[in-house]
């Protein structure tokens, strides 16, 4: 089958869960179908990273929408020059903040654009075409009608904003932006012949919402190391790059009302790593516990496994690929509910599930002193993983997907070809 991937995020490196959801899942179909991937060049998607994936996949054709080109759209010229003032003068401003949750920024779907997706589209000879994540829904305006359209839905963004925006006071105003928004995302949606969650959670809210494409359910696979369970090394490790806000958000919540409710001599002894990009040095001095800023890493187990993951998410939607890298390594897990949504992993049975700081905080203190609960919750998290989320379990999942989309193109051709 010939697929054209069209997302605003190259794969490469792997230094986010959307990185790795899309790697995951084209390293492994490159060799049984042909694939394009376009992309625009941004300050995430370098050139120098698309040589590097070049010679990683000989057999996928990457096309980059150069900056140069979406430097020609003068709106788009505008909302960086907006952006930049904004982010200089008015950061700590309310509206800026709900604009900044509410409002798409940062890519150029012009009428340009268009022009280039439809030439590759046609030059690939593509069967189907994939948009992935939120940030590039408004392509399917920009897409040849006589191809079936498949929208990879990472997170869904009307449920990302009404977490965000939660501790806002909720005026008509922003309760009308709100719903102008899910609205929006809805009439996107069913302009798609098809439609690909992450989690069983997030397709039936959007058929709970009135999205009438059909919707699926593919996990997005992480390639982790399966490993045995190793004895605790006094570290607890956050997973996740500071760009994602619900990653800052429950970063600071852990920090600021977490950590002041643990015991002194519990604070005292341990570090906290945060493993990822984009951390200000602030991190490492707060609340009077020891925090390194570790950045991306190479080999993940190196910086994972022996700690406790701590997954402290309060906003968001999707799939949190975490889960699944801690639960291969064997490492024990400490999340919110929002955290593990979506995902097959139980409160006292794989992992340890608390919503309030005071709850937080209790659950961590108990996985510290209880070796055997350590290891317990990890062997079991681990049996989900190898059961349900591996990669090969996985990518047969979105394979056999693939394959159903073509076998209904078929059909539809072959009725058209006789009436």
């Amino acid at each position: 089958m010939n697929i054209v991937i069209v997302s605003p995020l190259l794969p490469f490196p792997l230094s986010s869960g959307g990185a790795q959801a899309q790697f995951n899942m084209i390293d492994r179909m490159r060799h049984n179908h042909n694939i394009t991937f376009i992309f625009p060049q941004n300050g995430y998607n370098s050139l120098k990273a698309m040589r590097e994936l070049t010679v990683l996949w000989p057999e996928v054709k990457l096309v980059c929408y150069s900056y140069a080109a979406q430097m020609l759209n003068p709106t788009f010229v505008w909302q960086k020059a907006v952006r930049a003032f904004n982010l200089r003068f008015r950061a700590d401003s309310p509206a800026f903040q709900q604009s900044r949750v509410l409002d798409p920024y940062g890519f150029s779907l012009d009428a340009r654009f268009g022009d280039f997706l439809r030439k590759h589209i046609r030059l690939a000879k593509a069967d189907v075409v994939e948009v992935d994540f939120y940030q590039f829904l408004d392509v399917v305006d920009l897409l040849p009608k006589d191809i079936p359209a498949v929208f990879v839905h990472h997170e869904i963004r009307f449920i990302r904003n009404e977490r965000l925006l939660a501790d806002f006071p909720q005026s008509p105003e922003l309760q009308h932006r709100k719903e102008m928004v899910r609205r929006h995302e809805i009439a996107q949606l069913n302009k798609f012949q098809y439609i690909l969650t992450l989690t069983a959670t997030d397709a039936q809210m959007l058929r709970e919402n009135g999205c009438q494409s059909p919707v699926g359910v593919s996990p997005a696979a992480v390639n982790a190391e399966v490993m045995p369970y190793k004895a605790w090394n006094g570290t607890v490790c956050f997973l996740g790059g500071y760009a994602h806000f619900p990653n800052q958000e429950g970063v600071d919540w852990f920090l600021n009302k977490v950590c002041p409710l643990l015991d002194p001599a519990v604070k005292e002894s341990l570090q906290f790593n945060i493993v990822g990009g984009g951390w200000p040095g602030s991190y490492e001095k707060a609340c009077g516990i020891r925090s390194h800023r570790l950045g991306f890493v190479d080999k993940l187990s190196d910086a994972l496994h022996g700690s406790i993951l701590i997954v402290p998410i309060l906003s968001g939607s999707g799939m949190r690929m975490k889960i699944l890298e801690a639960a291969a390594m064997s490492v024990p897990m400490l999340t919110t509910t929002v955290g593990v949504e979506g995902l097959d992993f139980q409160n006292g049975h794989s992992c340890l599930v608390a919503d309030t700081p005071e709850a937080f905080a209790q659950a961590l203190q108990r996985l510290i002193s209880d070796e055997a609960l350590r290891r317990d919750l990890s062997s079991e998290a681990q049996k989900i993983f190898r059961q349900q989320y591996s990669v090969e379990a996985l990518t047969k999942c979105r394979q056999a997907f693939f394959e159903e989309v073509l076998s209904k193109i078929k059909k539809e051709s072959h009725v058209r070809s006789h009436t």
